[in-house]
């Protein structure tokens, strides 16, 4: 068994060796790096860690050449190293022979050992203490920009079961660079440009977690320096995907709702569309958020992440939903809109019902025979709160805030603005200006959806009596 520095001339002596061929097998030993060995046999040569105490193929001869002796030692130093430690190497030599650095198979014989996590691993970690400490609708965003959710999942394939140290900003910045193009093939709502940035703030947020966790095995943030979109979204003026849905398609959608046979999801989708909400918020809405009586016939209290309160008093029709919605709800659970069918074996159901049956309502509408059929846009549950506030901001000047006339930009108070913490939802019913300025906004939006829905019924007749 001949033991020498492996060189190029080494390699030249093997080869040579292969082509005449060998009676029985002989073994080189690297002089420099105790345990790289060359294996020579009839049927071939092979790279070999081999010590007292293990003896097996790295990888066939022709695998690795001279400029690769380097990483060929690095990595034997390294299966030294664990092999002190009595694991199992294979994990490291087959990640190592099927093409992955000295650094990579060592992160993944990390994994395998509990040493290190996958990114999937390292994210269900992260979501899981975000939902003890961060806001809950922060978390459903978080979860869906980090491709825990079927859109976004096939967007993550760079990072796909890699191990979290092995992962780099390069990967990172493919994951975002897959939701623009997929937003450019016309697969994503937009151009990808705006689902792209909030799916590199979650990144973001996931990493400042896991590089605070030592025993996630991470020391170098990848995420660091990677950027947000570096195209910026293309708005044409005038284009049709930008418009808000007219007062006869708002009539439409009332109309296709009142023949919804889940009679959960008619509701939610009524009073989001009445009050510009987002989906989330209806679709979360606790029973006591909805304070029934008083002054107003019904309050409702929303809560943002930094627990600070904004009251909406509801109009006639809106109440009337909140009413149904009352009557149909559970005993058993906090929620206004209670979930429908339990999550797993032990689930106490005591849960709202899932925004995805609530938004696969508007997407049926945009199937064959649906109202939205023929729209120049996938029509979505967001397109609901941007028309109201396309329609009700221009015509804010109407209405009157502490004897002056409002500011388009003060619609906000019926969509973001938030009036205090606790002290406020203690005056619920203290009849103060901004409840019924609010309450005379809401009046005169639901009376533009009803006229919308009378306008739509009307045009249906007049085609039944044409045709």
């Amino acid at each position: 068994m001949a033991s020498e520095y492996f060189s190029g001339h080494t390699l030249t002596k093997v080869r040579n060796m292969m082509k005449k061929g060998v009676d029985g097998q002989v073994m080189y030993r690297d002089k420099d790096t105790s345990g790289l060995a060359i294996k020579i046999t009839k049927t071939g040569a092979s790279w070999y860690y081999s010590t007292n105490k293990h003896n097996f193929q790295i990888a066939p001869f022709s695998s690795f050449g001279l400029d690769d002796l380097g990483i060929l030692r690095e990595l034997v130093v390294a299966l030294r190293k664990e092999a002190s430690k009595g694991r199992d190497l294979r994990v490291m030599v087959e990640a190592f022979a099927a093409g992955h650095s000295v650094i990579d198979a060592g992160h993944l014989h990390a994994v395998e050992h509990g040493d290190g996590v996958t990114w999937e691993v390292a994210r269900d970690y992260y979501l899981e203490w975000a939902a003890l400490n961060k806001n809950k609708d922060t978390v459903r965003g978080y979860r869906s920009a980090l491709g825990v959710n079927d859109g976004l999942r096939a967007d993550f394939e760079p990072i796909h079961g890699k191990p979290v140290a092995s992962i780099t900003t390069a990967d990172l910045a493919r994951v975002r660079n897959n939701i623009i193009q997929r937003g450019r093939n016309g697969e994503a709502k937009g151009q990808g440009i705006r689902q792209a940035n909030l799916t590199v703030a979650a990144i973001k947020a996931c990493f400042t977690y896991i590089i605070n966790n030592p025993d996630l095995g991470v020391s170098h943030n990848p995420a660091r320096d990677l950027s947000k979109a570096l195209e910026r979204a293309k708005v044409v003026a005038g284009s049709e995907d930008k418009r808000a849905l007219t007062q006869l398609e708002i009539g439409a959608l009332w109309h296709a709702l009142l023949s919804c046979r889940n009679e959960t999801v008619r509701l939610i989708l009524q009073l989001q569309l009445l009050t510009g909400q987002r989906r989330f918020t209806p679709t979360s809405a606790k029973k006591s958020a909805m304070q029934m009586g008083g002054v107003y016939d019904c309050v409702w209290s929303m809560e943002d992440k930094s627990h600070h309160w904004r009251k909406l008093p509801l109009p006639p029709l809106a109440t009337s939903i909140v009413e149904q919605a009352m009557r149909l709800t559970r005993e058993d659970s906090d929620y206004l809109f209670p979930k429908q069918r339990p999550r797993r074996t032990d689930d106490d159901m005591n849960g709202h019902i899932n925004e995805r049956t609530v938004s696969d309502k508007i997407e049926e509408m945009r199937q064959p025979g649906g109202i939205f059929e023929m729209m120049p846009w996938n029509v979505s549950t967001h397109d609901l709160r941007k028309t109201f506030t396309t329609i009700v901001k221009p015509k804010m000047s109407q209405f009157e805030l502490a004897g002056r006339p409002m500011l388009p930009r003060e619609i906000e108070m019926i969509t973001h603005s938030n009036e205090g913490r606790e002290s406020v939802s203690e005056k619920v019913y203290d009849r103060n200006v901004y409840l019924d300025t609010k309450m005379s906004i809401l009046a005169w939006w639901e009376a533009y959806v009803v006229e919308g829905y009378r306008m739509y019924c009307e045009s249906q007749h007049q085609t039944k009596k044409a045709a």
